[in-house]
Formats: C-alpha cells, structure tokens, sequence
C-alpha cells in the first residue's frame, strides 16, 4: 500500500496499544491496519528522546520540524527543475543520469545525491516515482557443470581478439549473450557493442543453436559489414553456431574464459539492465516483441556517465554515420 503520514486519531491509538497496552508492533500493525515497517519507522523516528517512549504531541513535533528542514534544503530547486527530473525518472534514467545530462544541455540542475534524498523523502511528491529507480541487488553466478573442454567446435579464445576491440575507439566490436526466463520460459539473446553500448537484443522461442542463429543474423540484417567487426561469447553451447554467425555476419568469434564474466563486463551489466523491465521471474514466451522493444529502446535513450552523459544511441550513429547512415 502507498505511505501516508499517520493522523493525529493514529498517532493517539498508537501510544494506547504501544506505551499503555506494550502489545507488539506485529499486533499493533493488525489492529490499525498499518504495514509492520509504517509503525516502525513511526516509533523510530518520533520517540522522545529523554523518556525513551512515544507521545503523540512529541510525535507532531518531530514531524512538523522535519518538514520545514526538508523545504529549506530544497527550496532553491525551481518546479521546472523538478518536472524536468520527474520527466526523465519516467524514462528509467537514473538520478547520476539525469543530473550530468541536465548539466550537458544546460539546464538548472542539482546534484544526484540531491535528487535521491528528494525522492526518498517525497519532496513535491518525487517519492512517487522511486519505482523507477534500479534495482542493485548484486547476484552470483550458478555454479554448477563445468564446460567440458572442446565442447564448443572451433572455439577461438579471446586471449587472440584483436586488442583494439577493448580500446572502446570504433564500432563493431560485440558482446554477446543469452538470458533465461523463469522455468527456462523463454529467451532472449543480446548483443552489446563495446565503443557505444548501443544494445541489440531479440526474443527467441528456445536456446537451440538454429534459434540463436536466426535471431542474432535478423537483429543484425541492417547493420552493415563494417560495424561487424568481432563478436565475443561466454561458453555456453548455444553458441556453437558461431562459425554461421561469422560467415554472415562478416565478423570473427571469439570465447571468454571459462568464470571469467568480467570479460564480457558490458554485456553482463546490460543485461542487468533489461532485468529492471523483466524479471528474473519472467516468462520470457509471453512477452510481447514491441513490449520488449520499448525497453531495448528506453536502454539505449539514457544518457551514461561512461559516455560524457551521452546515450548509446547518440554514440552509435554519430560514430557510424561519418561512413554510412544506418537504419535500425
């Protein structure tokens, strides 16, 4: 349920239940028809500190004095400012984003660590939208079934890629990868390229290497020969067409080392990315491909910090476009 600021008749009832009745925050939860962490955070915050207990005067307070602590520290940030960054949260652009991307178009701004601390106390209503923030729940890689050696027929180690795929100084240089929706529903195959982190990604009905093939060859049917540099993947077996994937595409294929994700950092992060819009509990067969295409879309319109607060898309044709247009 969305949070609002207990009334004076709940601040009342909670002194009865909690300083008179000491029932648990659990049972007073219940009784008020609160969420367990809207009662404590209640208690928390508004406790006297001299007598250790909660009054619902002291309670008011404490609040009133923390509203106007909170107006004084933002009042120099104009409602124009505020739109301008509500605007851009809608597009899943992060605070850091959005700050160094107002900043390059020369618009008043405020700092990043501003904007959180705006939202997470609800100034002009901002907490609204903290459901656009991302996620940074790191997780770890299954361990499990090591790859067995030469499972992968003509694997090429990235150890012979051409050093200046990691320069980041010329299009065409690809990491690429699969993810999984849940029970194994579903796939989605992504390709990121280094210099821009301009992102390609498909759904595909399965993990077989004939459906890996069709969808990387259709995301690439556009892309002309000379932005198709290298390619490189991790070690699963749906990659083991990479030899058709090379002689269309007009690339070379290398392999990351085995556990060694970092490698492939780019792609991994990026797939990251498209996990704030599906799940891990995704079912991936259901999703439908202009839905999904909205968010491959949303991803490379945000401006990165990695990249002076320009977005991939900007990257990508600017870089490309001095020898050929490209239409994606």
């Amino acid at each position: 349920m969305s949070y609002n600021h207990l009334s004076v008749a709940e601040r009342n009832q909670l002194y009865t239940l909690r300083v008179i009745e000491k029932l648990s925050m659990s049972l007073i939860a219940k009784k008020m028809n609160r969420s367990k962490s809207t009662i404590s955070r209640e208690l928390k915050r508004n406790t006297d500190e001299m007598t250790k207990n909660y009054f619902p005067d002291t309670a008011k307070e404490k609040m009133k004095t923390r509203r106007k602590q909170a107006k004084g520290k933002f009042k120099n940030t104009s409602l124009e400012t505020i739109e301008q960054i509500k605007a851009r949260l809608e597009k899943y652009h992060s605070p850091e984003q959005i700050a160094g991307r107002m900043k390059n178009e020369g618009l008043k701004s405020v700092s990043y660590e501003t904007i959180y601390q705006m939202i997470y106390e609800d100034y002009q209503e901002l907490g609204t939208y903290k459901k656009y923030l991302r996620q940074k729940q790191k997780q770890r890689r299954r361990k499990g079934v090591k790859q067995k050696r030469g499972g992968i027929p003509n694997r090429v180690g990235i150890e012979h890629r051409p050093e200046i795929a990691d320069l980041k100084t010329e299009i065409g240089h690809w990491e690429s990868d699969t993810m999984v929706g849940c029970n194994h529903m579903g796939i989605v195959v992504t390709h990121v390229d280094k210099a821009s982190k301009y992102l390609l990604a498909g759904l595909a009905k399965n993990k077989t290497v004939q459906q890996i093939n069709e969808v990387t060859i259709e995301l690439f049917k556009d892309v002309q020969t000379e932005f198709c540099k290298t390619m490189t993947f991790d070690n699963g077996r749906e990659f083991c067409g990479h030899q058709e994937i090379a002689e269309r595409l007009g690339l070379s294929c290398f392999f990351a080392n085995p556990y060694h994700s970092w490698e492939r950092g780019l792609n991994e992060h990026t797939n990251g990315l498209i996990r704030q819009f599906f799940p891990k509990d995704t079912n991936f067969k259901i999703v439908k491909q202009e839905d999904f295409q909205i968010a491959v879309d949303l991803i490379n319109d945000r401006p990165r910090k990695s990249l002076d607060y320009r977005t991939p898309r900007e990257v990508f044709f600017s870089l490309s476009s001095e020898t050929v247009a490209l239409q994606i």
